[in-house]
């Protein structure tokens, strides 16, 4: 191509029309003057050369160099549409790295104005709007490109997350299914899904798109982070340790570590381990100690440890970050009403950056900060109130309002001026019902009904209480009957709020309708064990009082106890009697009151457990633990308490009880605080027993005279050996030698044989081993098997064709029930797995049990058994006698037992001959106590059946 100068292309122009015309078509402008030409494209050069020198610089990352010459290139008149778009664009990304936000869509909108249908424009507008917080705008600039291109996954996944952040997460949800849909493996969607999903509270699908995640991508510390914290949602706490600990094996510093750390602090506080936990919480608040998530549930811990003053502490830090946090403001509330005075020079048992005491008070202006008592709690909470106002947080100003009506509640208990507080708690609820409205709030707003009905009740406000109840009826039915939840959500909510339920039975009680009552009990009881047992089902299980009747005769009574939210009634049922018997059945404040004495004492109990579980390592400490030494004492107070002097009176002539417990009495031994007049077993619910009792009239051949079914210590990974076990093994297997017995043990008991098993033709299982009680997942409780093997209560459930119809024997620590938590509707369990597959008669235990004790109650239970005895007396004898057996006794027992076992128990042999040289060297007085007279040794044993 020829070079030629200005001067040369003018004189050109000049004289060649067409050359004009086509320049100027080319460049975008209508004249004939060849001046304004090559004006125009002097300009051009200069404008083209700015250009592509901004975008060099952008290109090698100088941003403001770049911002710069774009802008005087574009203060030019540029007539290159396509040069002029790239110029407002690059601007636009230049400005962004600068974090120029809004200058930069001003750039974008220019651009736009020249290539409305650029997909990439639309998407980086979208971005922009998306950091500036206007989610909206940016929904709007992602549809746009969107409809250009429907097809971009990573645009949906922006949306998705800018709908998150509107708190529409059921669309975010829709635009996270178009991502996958269209990429399937983007490992982020699935993560971001699982975070948005557990927002909804629906934690299984949650749970699938954390699995999801992780199958694309297994080195993904935050998913295995938020499966975690999903899992503690669903109260899988030992899981939940193994996903956070996987986590920090995989990358120990990645950016959110110590949500990590955090995790395992709040797992280890759900299973009790205060002390641990703490140690986490610790190691979250080092990383980052404005953490404010972990000083809260650090203070939670260190209040459980009754360091109360420690956790007022933490609750201050974790306000000092987040004023409008109003659950530390509760919790500190409450905690200062648990400390009487405040003390000073408090230890603190760590040394954190950022841990000493913030002093609230002058950071609040508000020196009552400094009370304890219940004007301490009072003062957190109007404190609370200033920064959580009804405008800005419904939900917070109305759980503060909830917290102070909660205070008033309490503080009017026992004092002689009750209703004057209760009167102040109402008024608090029902300004807290301002916010938390059936609408907005329905969850909260039916624990405020809960709350507004106790009060009621106690002040014998029963019409108003009705209505109340009658409204949260219609509440809890709408939830249930919402299109879009699932059937494992529907069951959580009906068992967080059987409360409405059982208040039913409170107010039938009170109005002495007593035959609806009892027949309300047992409906709800029946429903509650469905719903734990089987999937969500909102079918009624009635029982009528006249059916209840057909466990009844002469000589049968049933002792049928009610727990709700607001009182304890105990019904005696008695054979063609026209009603139940109800102790004190219109006094409802000495119910509500036997109710929190019992509360009372089921905490303290509790507590004792677990220590008494985490501290007692070998015999002697476990005798030294305060729930095993004060056991006769605590079981003399629950007598009282439940009144069984007075029960005892109404049955004359009665000589077997069929006691049916309901939530917390579960877990005790009620036999024992029972004189021995009575033979006594155990049912979950009337209508277990009537279908039971059809079943056993089936069973025509003597249970003694039926196979038997033996799994004998397993060598279960992780726990101890049982000398003692194998020696019940032995003894029951001889005793059941004809028809010979089916003995599984050691390696060979494992999951697949031992259900095989129990599809063969055996009648009678016993199991001597160990079991594990799962209180937040029940149907995850277990028998221990070989290895790492465990046959769950879930699985046993689902068994088909199972033989085993006559007696079940768990020889095994807390295969009935133990826990340190509450049961707020009903008790499912190991038992209730073989109870539903129709075993007729179920021995079990509530406690972790000596294996001496077990072994040698065992033997005697299935020799009386032997001997035709029922196994309901079969037990009862066997606890009689096992209390009773000194260790003159034992010696022989021992003796008989050495000269007995085979030849080749060269194992046992040793330990037998120990057991008998510590008796004999025992003085006389000595041999003649008895080995296990107390409670703790026999009344862990209970049946269940008919």
């Amino acid at each position: 191509m020829e070079s030629i100068t200005i001067d040369e292309f003018l004189v050109r122009l000049q004289q060649d029309a067409n050359l004009v015309q086509g320049v100027a078509r080319q460049l975008g402008i209508e004249t004939t003057d060849p001046q304004v030409i090559i004006e125009a494209l002097i300009n051009q050069s200069d404008a083209k050369d700015l250009l592509y020198q901004g975008f060099e610089k952008y290109n090698s990352g100088e941003f403001e160099a770049a911002v710069s010459l774009i802008q005087r290139a574009l203060a030019l008149q540029i007539y290159d549409k396509d040069l002029k778009f790239h110029g407002w664009l690059v601007q636009g990304l230049a400005l962004i790295d600068l974090q120029r936000l809004e200058e930069a869509i001003a750039s974008y909108d220019k651009a736009l104005e020249i290539k409305p249908d650029s997909q990439e424009l639309w998407n980086s507008r979208g971005d922009a709007l998306y950091h500036l917080g206007q989610f909206e705008e940016a929904i709007a600039s992602y549809d746009s490109a969107l409809k250009i291109e429907p097809n971009h996954h990573e645009i949906w996944n922006s949306r998705a997350a800018a709908l998150c952040y509107l708190e529409e997460f059921e669309e975010a949800i829709a635009s996270f299914d178009k991502v996958l849909e269209i990429q399937p493996e983007f490992s982020q969607a699935w993560y971001n899904r699982g975070v948005v999903l557990d927002k909804l509270g629906r934690s299984e699908e949650a749970m699938a798109s954390y699995d999801n995640a992780l199958k694309i991508k297994p080195d993904y510390p935050e998913a295995w982070t938020n499966r975690g914290v999903n899992l503690i949602n669903l109260n899988l706490y030992k899981e939940a340790l193994d996903c956070f600990n996987h986590a920090l094996v995989i990358n120990p510093n990645f950016p959110e570590v110590y949500n990590a750390w955090n995790g395992l602090g709040r797992t280890l506080f759900n299973l009790g381990e205060f002390e641990k936990a703490i140690t986490y919480f610790d190691k979250a608040l080092e990383i980052k100690p404005d953490y404010y998530g972990a000083w809260y549930s650090r203070g939670n811990t260190l209040n459980n440890l009754r360091e109360f003053e420690e956790a007022i502490v933490s609750y201050d830090n974790a306000i000092k970050i987040k004023p409008d946090y109003h659950e530390a403001w509760i919790n500190r509330g409450i905690t200062a009403r648990n400390v009487t005075t405040k003390k000073t020079g408090f230890f603190f048992r760590f040394t954190l950056s950022g841990s000493a005491a913030p002093n609230l008070a002058l950071k609040f202006n508000n020196p009552d900060l400094n009370k304890r008592g219940y004007d301490g709690e009072f003062a957190s909470y109007e404190e609370g109130l200033k920064h959580c106002q009804q405008d800005t947080h419904p939900e917070s100003w109305g759980e503060l309002h909830e917290a102070i009506g909660n205070a008033y509640y309490l503080r009017g208990r026992g004092n002689s001026n009750a209703r004057y507080f209760w009167r102040k708690a109402i008024k608090s609820y029902n300004t807290a019902l301002q916010t938390l409205t059936a609408r907005d709030f329905p969850k909260l707003h039916l624990e405020i009904l809960q709350k507004l009905i106790r009060i009621q009740l106690d002040m014998n406000e029963t019409a108003e209480a009705t209505e109340l109840q009658r409204q949260g009826t219609d509440l809890l039915r709408r939830l249930l009957d919402e299109p879009n939840s699932s059937d494992q959500s529907k069951k959580q909510l009906a068992l967080k709020f059987a409360w409405l339920q059982q208040l039913t039975v409170d107010l039938a009680v009170q109005s002495g309708d007593l035959l609806q009552a009892i027949e309300l009990a047992e409906q709800g009881k029946n429903t509650c064990l469905r719903w734990l047992l089987d999937k969500w089902s909102d079918e009624n299980y009635s029982v009528s009082y006249s059916q209840i009747q057909q466990l009844l005769n002469s000589s049968t009574a049933i002792i049928y106890w009610h727990l709700s939210s607001y009182a304890l009634h105990t019904f005696i049922l008695k054979h063609n009697a026209p009603s139940p018997i109800v102790l004190g059945k219109t006094e409802f404040l000495t119910n509500a009151q036997r109710l929190q004495n019992f509360e009372d004492w089921v905490k303290k109990w509790n507590q004792q457990y677990a220590d008494y579980r985490d501290k007692a390592k070998d015999e002697q400490s476990q005798k030294n633990q305060p729930w095993r030494q004060l056991m006769p004492n605590k079981l003399e107070q629950l007598k009282n308490i439940l009144n069984i002097s007075a029960i005892e009176k109404e049955l004359n002539n009665i000589t077997n009880l069929i006691l049916i417990p309901h939530r917390d009495l579960h877990r005790l031994p009620l036999h024992a605080i029972f004189t021995d007049n009575f033979t006594i077993t155990y049912l979950p619910s009337a209508q277990i027993g009537i279908t039971l009792q059809s079943l056993s009239q089936t069973n025509v051949t003597a249970i003694h005279q039926l196979p038997l079914l033996s799994v004998e210590h397993p060598d279960s990974e992780g726990f101890a050996i049982l000398p003692h076990a194998e020696i019940e093994s032995a003894a029951i297997t001889q005793l059941f030698s004809n028809p010979t017995p089916k003995r599984i043990y050691g390696k060979a008991a494992t999951n697949t044989t031992v259900k095989t098993a129990l599809k063969d033709s055996y009648s009678i299982f016993h199991f001597t081993g160990h079991s594990t009680y799962n209180f937040h997942n029940p149907q995850k409780s277990a028998l221990a098997l070989s290895g790492k093997e465990f046959l769950t209560l879930d699985e046993i459930c689902n068994l088909e064709n199972v033989k085993i119809n006559q007696l079940v024997s768990l020889s095994s620590c807390e295969t009935a029930i133990t826990s340190n938590q509450t049961i707020t509707a009903e008790y499912v369990g190991l038992v209730s797995a073989f109870l539903y597959q129709g075993v007729t008669n179920i021995v079990s235990t509530l406690w972790t049990v000596t294996d001496d004790a077990s072994s040698f109650l065992m033997i005697y239970f299935y020799w009386q058994i032997k001997k035709g005895k029922s196994p309901a007396v079969a037990l009862n004898q066997a606890r009689k006698w096992l209390r009773n057996l000194t260790f003159s006794k034992l010696e022989r027992i021992y003796r008989v037992i050495l000269v007995k076992l085979p030849s080749d128990e060269t194992l046992l042999r040793p330990f037998i001959r120990r057991k008998l040289n510590q008796i004999s060297q025992m003085k006389l007085s000595e041999k003649k106590r008895q080995r296990f007279q107390h409670p703790y040794y026999w009344a862990a044993f209970i049946i269940t059946g008919r």
